[in-house]
């Protein structure tokens, strides 16, 4: 076994002073340790990697090597220092102290001019993200890793103003976040899992209730629910499959947006004799059960909005001249994908 007997010390300097990010020490696994560990001091301004290796970098490339461990680790520290700030940090300065036997036999520093910001964002955030939570990004886990990767995706989505470049952020991050739930390889599975995960936890989501709940019932027929119906279940053979969705939600206010789509499939439903079942089931759920909104819209709707996009099954969003509906559609989907993907962050310890 090689000796580690080359000592990093890598301090990033950030712009200005954070008081929200001076947490002080942290202690990391890192890939290929086994029981080694890194050390990380956050101060409010910076934040210094101490890690102690076999290789010796002798330049810069312990930054541009995307392979090494260090460069890992220095991606978890940037991950937390940027989640706790209240705003969207810049880089000042990065350095790369070597020390071998007590004493400093290399020094190596980048300024500003020559990093790549990796958020480049204005205002400050809206979202606080709980210190303790996200430790669990320094464990080398399948958590561990499944959280940082959302955590990436979100906070380039929420600080970007590019509307469809955040939707498509967003997505991502919760993509990571309802496959590392569902535990298994199937997407259509997964999203079920996490279907199943916010309805039964409706209470760690309420700044997410707050806005599906402020929906009106004319907002929410705003959404193109005839095109996602005509896409989803676009054949006879698609029926029961449609019935089967109509059956797994019981909301009043979902029930009288089903009413509204039941024409566009009464045909196929008649044909195999489940409209009357359907037609049964939207009259006698009469209350409210507000948890609901959110997986249909940030599950099933945002996932039919998702695919037409990836697929390039319409032109790209943003070749227009005019803001249009579909905009306005997309500001609401990320609003509610940025909110609840940060209870799900925030709440993780509540996942597998």
């Amino acid at each position: 076994m090689s000796k580690r007997y080359n000592h990093y010390h890598v301090k990033i300097d950030f712009d200005k002073k954070r008081p929200e990010c001076n947490i002080g020490n942290l202690y990391s696994e890192y890939m290929s340790g086994k029981t080694n560990k890194d050390s990380f001091h956050f101060l409010s301004n910076s934040f210094t990697l101490i890690a102690s290796r076999s290789k010796m970098f002798v330049d810069g490339t312990i930054l541009s090597n995307s392979t090494n461990s260090i460069n890992s680790q220095l991606l978890k520290g940037l991950l937390y220092y940027y989640s706790l700030a209240k705003d969207f940090p810049n880089i000042k300065q990065i350095s790369i102290i070597r020390k071998r036997a007590k004493s400093i036999d290399f020094n190596y520093k980048e300024c500003k001019t020559d990093i790549i910001q990796p958020i480049i964002g204005s205002g400050n955030k809206k979202f606080s993200l709980q210190k303790d939570k996200l430790k669990v990004i320094f464990e080398e886990t399948e958590k561990g890793n499944a959280m940082r990767i959302a955590l990436s995706y979100w906070l380039k989505g929420i600080a970007s103003k590019e509307k469809y470049y955040k939707f498509d952020h967003l997505w991502r991050a919760y993509n990571r976040l309802f496959m590392y739930q569902g535990n298994t390889s199937k997407e259509v599975d997964c999203m079920s899992k996490m279907r199943i995960f916010i309805i039964n936890n409706k209470n760690l989501f309420t700044n997410t209730l707050k806005i599906t709940n402020a929906y009106t019932n004319n907002e929410l027929r705003d959404f193109r629910w005839r095109s996602l119906i005509l896409n989803d279940y676009a054949t006879s053979k698609k029926t029961k499959a449609f019935h089967d969705f109509i059956l797994r939600y019981h909301d009043i206010r979902i029930m009288k947006l089903f009413n509204e789509i039941l024409p566009y499939r009464i045909d196929f439903l008649n044909q195999e004799n489940l409209f009357r079942n359907v037609q049964t089931h939207i009259s006698s759920n009469t209350t409210l059960h507000d948890v609901e909104l959110i997986p249909l819209l940030s599950i099933k709707y945002a996932y039919f909005v998702r695919n037409k996009m990836f697929h390039g099954e319409i032109p790209d969003s943003t070749f227009k001249i005019h803001k249009n509906n579909e905009d306005i559609e997309i500001d609401r989907l990320n609003d509610i994908l940025s909110t609840l993907i940060f209870e799900l962050l925030n709440n993780n310890d509540m996942l597998r």
